[in-house]
């Protein structure tokens, strides 16, 4: 189960979604025009989409991605913006490195289990300074009632994570092991972990 993630990102199919998606989400776009601040580290930053975007808009950035096939990728679309394979839970950083660190399109859902996702947090809050700003998105249980599904119940039934908060998702590419928990809990959970502080929760409309 630990590698599932790992071999679905890695397949050609994955690479090549990936490469399609060329634009910040609005909600991307707000948060990194209002907030960001130089240098920023760009974490599970795939085939380069937010790195590219962020550098277009004059911040110094790098982008880190552990699947080094997507590094790849990412390099040889944008030969101008630094990316290097790494991994969330061992950043190959200096302490206080970064005034923001980003982990976008639900970045630290898909890291399992959760000990190595807490364990990314602790690396985050490590290489931010301490005036630093992460900023993440991640998946809400609430969509999960409000939008029922019945495959993935069933899918989720049958593989007995249907009580677990790592539930598994269908994507054209393969299966991935995603995490889910309420923002309260998120909160909790990184603030016990970490030193950061909650500043601001933005939510997404579940009807986008």
């Amino acid at each position: 189960m630990e590698n599932l993630n790992l071999t679905a990102y890695k397949t050609k199919e994955s690479i090549e979604n990936y490469s399609k998606k060329a634009e910040l989400t609005g909600i991307e776009f707000f948060i990194i025009n209002k907030y960001f601040k130089s240098p920023i580290i760009d974490i599970g930053c795939g085939t380069g989409r937010t790195t590219k975007c962020i550098s277009d808009m004059g911040f110094e950035v790098i982008g880190v991605e552990i699947v080094k096939e997507m590094v790849w990728k990412a390099s040889s679309l944008f030969p101008n913006i630094k990316f290097q394979v790494g991994d969330a839970t061992e950043l190959k950083f200096k302490d206080s490195s970064f005034n923001t660190a980003f982990f976008s399109f639900n970045g630290p859902d898909y890291i399992f289990p959760e000990e190595k996702r807490i364990k990314a947090f602790k690396e985050i809050s490590r290489v931010l300074k301490k005036s630093g700003l992460f900023v993440f998105s991640s998946h809400n249980p609430l969509a999960l009632l409000l939008k029922p599904r019945p495959k993935f119940i069933l899918r989720n039934l049958k593989k007995g994570t249907i009580f677990s908060r790592y539930k598994i998702e269908q994507q054209p590419f393969g299966q991935l092991l995603t995490h889910y928990m309420s923002p309260k809990q998120q909160i909790a959970l990184i603030e016990k972990n970490t030193e950061l502080e909650f500043l601001k929760l933005h939510k997404k409309s579940f009807r986008d």
